[in-house]
C-alpha cells in the first residue's frame, strides 16, 4: 500500500469517527437556538476557551445529555485532541455537569447525584438506596422524601430531571 493510500484510509477512518460521534451526540437545530450563551457558573471561561476553539457553543447549548454522556463527550474530546491543562478538564466537566447536564433520576448512580447536587458520596449513596427501596422516582415530589436532598435544589433543577 502506498503512502498516500495510507493516508487516504486513516483519514477516512477519522471521518467515519467523527460522523459516528456526530451522529450519536447531535446538535440542536439552528431554530431551537438562535443565539446560544452559556449559564454562569465557576469554570464558564475556561469552557468558552477550550470548547469553543472547535465548535460553537450550540453544541453544548441547548441540550438533554445526561451526566454519563457529558462525561463521555469530554473524554473523546481529549482523545481527540483538545488541548487543556488537567486542572482546566476539570473545571470544564465541573461547570458542564453543575450548569447543563441533565440526571435520569431512576437509573442515574449515586456518583452522577452527588455530583449534580453537589452532596457527598453517603448522601448520594442513600438517595439511590432509598429509589431503589420505593421503586424509583415518578415525580419530583417523590424525589423531595429522598433524605439528604434539599427541596429548594430539587426545584431549582427540575428542569434538568429526567423522571422514566
Amino acid at each position: 500500500m502506498t503512502s498516500s493510500m495510507k493516508l487516504l484510509t486513516v483519514a477516512a477512518a477519522a471521518l467515519v469517527s467523527v460522523v459516528s460521534f456526530e451522529t450519536a451526540h447531535a446538535r440542536p437545530t439552528a431554530l431551537a437556538q438562535a443565539q446560544p450563551s452559556l449559564p454562569e457558573g465557576a469554570g464558564k471561561e475556561v469552557v468558552e476557551k477550550v470548547c469553543t476553539a472547535c465548535h460553537g457553543l450550540d453544541y453544548l447549548v441547548p441540550s438533554q445529555r445526561t451526566v454519563q454522556t457529558w462525561r463521555e463527550i469530554v473524554d473523546l474530546m481529549k482523545a481527540y485532541g483538545a488541548e487543556a491543562t488537567d486542572e482546566q478538564w476539570t473545571a470544564i466537566t465541573d461547570y458542564i455537569i453543575a450548569t447543563l447536564a441533565h440526571l435520569n433520576v431512576n437509573k442515574g448512580s449515586a456518583d452522577e447525584y452527588g455530583m449534580l447536587f453537589r452532596v457527598d458520596a453517603k448522601t448520594a449513596q442513600g438517595v439511590v438506596a432509598y429509589r431503589d427501596t420505593q421503586g424509583g422516582f415518578k415525580t419530583v415530589d417523590d424525589l423531595k422524601k429522598a433524605p439528604g436532598l434539599d427541596a429548594a435544589q430539587i426545584d431549582a433543577l427540575n428542569g434538568r430531571l429526567i423522571f422514566e
